[in-house]
């Protein structure tokens, strides 16, 4: 994790002191897409999935590195779909902050509809496996058919999370991608960019 500037390992969402981003200011009502929360049995199955991360007991994935293509994560055996493979987690700060960042692993956790109050996760210094999991140009239909994970931003106790899972049956030694403009349509660069998501017309 270091090679990539990270500093310390998480599975939770961390709230630094020294951000504007406070724990109280992630309400999932605020969200103007009207975030859901789970249902009780898949409420019951992430909590599940955290507590066996706590115990030791994580997804079979693997961080892969290739000289040109980087940093990767592979299925180490067969993945039926709906399988987890993590929360979304990091240090959560502000839009207005995230201007002042240079990552390309940036998450939008809540939309407010407003930069001050808006957030994302950012785990450039703190983090765990989902920041290696690549994206899909979800401008290339032969990019977008690679995609074999979905992304998916639910409410929990108040809260916004974010969780990544297998869309479909996922083979040993396939590479995990996903769409990291899920759930946007029809915006132009440089409206995707305002509103926090990635320009992936460059990726594979």
């Amino acid at each position: 994790m270091h090679f990539v500037g990270m500093t310390s390992y998480s599975e939770e969402l961390l709230y630094p002191e020294d951000k504007a981003a406070k724990k109280e200011m992630n309400d999932s009502r605020l969200d103007v897409d009207n975030i859901r929360p789970l249902s009780k049995r898949n409420a019951e199955i992430f909590r599940a999935f955290k507590n066996n991360l706590k115990a030791g007991a994580f997804p079979p994935i693997k961080v892969v590195h290739d000289e040109h293509f980087g940093f990767s994560v592979e299925a180490m055996v067969v993945m039926p779909p709906h399988t987890l493979i993590a929360e979304y987690v990091g240090e959560v700060v502000t839009m207005e902050q995230s201007d002042e960042i240079r990552s390309d692993s940036l998450m939008v956790l809540l939309n407010t509809g407003k930069r001050s109050s808006s957030l994302i996760i950012d785990p450039t210094r703190g983090g765990n496996i989902a920041r290696f999991l690549s994206g899909i140009n979800n401008r290339s239909l032969v990019s977008r058919r690679k995609a074999n994970v979905r992304s998916l931003r639910f409410a929990l106790d108040g809260h916004v999370r974010v969780a990544l899972f297998t869309s479909r049956r996922v083979e040993p030694g396939e590479k995990l991608q996903y769409d990291y403009n899920a759930g946007v349509k029809g915006k132009s660069v440089e409206e995707l960019a305002e509103s926090g998501f990635y320009d992936t017309s460059n990726f594979f």
